[in-house]
């Protein structure tokens, strides 16, 4: 919805030759980064939660650093989507990029629109601090992966839209960013059932994850389901997009981002979609360098669609690429028609620390080992154990659960870790602290049918090489 600005033919052009290698971009040598962890960008609600922080990763230097605002999936269920952003800043600091892991509210803390509110009202603290922080207030752009994908598009795609925006935290300033990036976020809540026949997701269920997000099972209010669909807030005005999805997805259909691509296409937005064969629901793994040469990739540029096999590649350079291609068509944001107000502080019990930032890879950590269960009275499932992406002091992990001879209603999953300990869980319920953790399946995903499948991811903290996991029937 918000007005794009013009970016000339010749250097989308030029853009488009280095993604495809003839010429070259280079992330450039290792360096510091100033991390600044905790930051509140409204005050937290309810009180004691994680819904309204931020912690913010800027290259060293002057500046003004373009930003990325990222908020990692959960499923809506978890309050700590800045949790997963020291990933991306590893791939993104290097390439003169700041990243601000953003989290929102939880499901169960706020139903939806509550969740477009928590991303405008971070982008409207960090464009008000934007000096503070050594930032560029008129290069932002909105990205995630799964349910933060969701985030990243909505909050892409709705700018001007006053019924959105919010009055929490830091008001008075515009919320509008000048790209979007969409790793395989959900999109039309409608059409799910439809897309996902057979999956393990009942999403007619009050239960689904979408449901628990609008209060309401889908088909008994499509009105509100539309009104958290990006694609009803697309138009010609709106920012740049970049869409990442793997065909081998099996928690969010590719369907619900060809759907989203066809409607930007439609409205002339430009746009570049990757259809990854073989990739799952992991950016990681959408992004492994294993898989460049296999996608199908469409480009509108100028209501004019191109599409090409195998190049360029989903790389962190090509996203990157794609980036600073639509901040180079900026103009500077309007000047706040107020003061800026509610301007929270950080935790003053967090000091800011200057990190240094390691070459990163595009290449995640393919360590898969796999650790079936041991089959006895209860264990009637059998788990896999994948490390899909990791960077100094830490890694994101899958963790595949199979019903084997018979359907499962439940399941139970305990992760040993040979060192450090595990965090973040995402579509299941974890207990447990440190080294060891017993995970059962969320709401929406403990019934399996005989060989079916299901995912459960964790973020953690050390290598998470060697790590185990048994499985028993809940």
């Amino acid at each position: 919805m918000w007005s794009a600005n013009t970016r000339r033919t010749a250097r989308w052009a030029a853009v488009a030759l280095v993604a495809v290698g003839a010429i070259t971009v280079t992330s450039g040598p290792a360096q510091s980064v100033e991390t600044t962890p905790n930051i509140a960008y409204a005050p937290a609600d309810p009180a004691g939660s994680r819904g309204h922080l931020l912690d913010l990763y800027v290259p060293d230097g002057a500046g003004p650093w373009p930003l990325v605002v990222w908020s990692t999936g959960s499923a809506w269920t978890s309050d700590d989507g800045k949790s997963g952003a020291n990933a991306v800043a590893q791939q993104l600091n290097p390439r003169g990029i700041a990243v601000a892991g953003v989290s929102v509210r939880s499901s169960s803390q706020a139903q939806f629109p509550a969740q477009v509110h928590d991303v405008k009202a971070a982008i409207r603290y960090l464009r008000a601090n934007a000096a503070r922080y050594r930032i560029d207030p008129d290069r932002f752009a909105t990205m995630g992966d799964s349910s933060g994908g969701w985030v990243a598009a909505m909050g892409a795609l709705t700018g001007g839209v006053a019924s959105l925006e919010g009055s929490i935290g830091t008001t008075g300033v515009s919320s509008a960013v000048q790209a979007g990036v969409d790793f395989f976020g959900p999109t039309d809540f409608i059409r799910l059932a439809q897309q996902d026949q057979g999956g393990w997701i009942d999403h007619n269920s009050p239960s689904a994850p979408e449901a628990q997000l609008l209060g309401c099972a889908i088909p008994s209010c499509p009105d509100k389901a539309r009104q958290a669909d990006p694609i009803q807030y697309v138009d010609a005005n709106d920012p740049p997009m970049l869409l990442l999805h793997g065909r081998a997805d099996n928690v969010v259909p590719h369907a619900q981002t060809e759907i989203l691509y066809d409607a930007l296409k439609a409205a002339c937005v430009d746009t570049q979609f990757f259809s990854v064969p073989g990739a799952g629901h992991s950016h990681s793994d959408v992004t492994s360098s294993s898989r460049f040469g296999q996608q199908t990739v469409r480009t509108v540029r100028g209501c004019a669609e191109t599409v090409t096999q195998g190049t360029p590649n989903p790389s962190w350079d090509t996203i990157a690429a794609f980036l600073k291609d639509a901040w180079a068509g900026t103009e500077p944001t309007e000047e706040p028609t107020e003061e800026p107000t509610e301007e929270p502080t950080e935790d003053p019990t967090e000091d800011p620390t200057e990190e240094p930032t390691e070459e990163p890879t595009d290449d995640p950590t393919e360590e898969p080992s796999d650790h079936p269960t041991t089959q006895g009275p209860r264990d009637l499932c059998t788990a896999t154990y994948t490390v899909t992406s990791s960077w100094p002091g830490g890694f994101v992990a899958d963790v595949q659960v199979t019903a084997d001879s018979v359907p499962l209603t439940g399941w139970r999953v305990t992760v040993t870790l040979p060192s450090g300990s595990a965090s973040h869980v995402w579509s299941g319920t974890s207990s447990g602290t440190g080294s060891s953790i017993t995970v059962t399946n969320a709401p929406w995903n403990g019934r399996l049918d005989a060989g079916q499948s299901t995912t459960f991811g964790f973020q953690g903290t050390g290598s998470g090489a060697g790590g185990t996991v048994t499985c028993a029937a809940a």
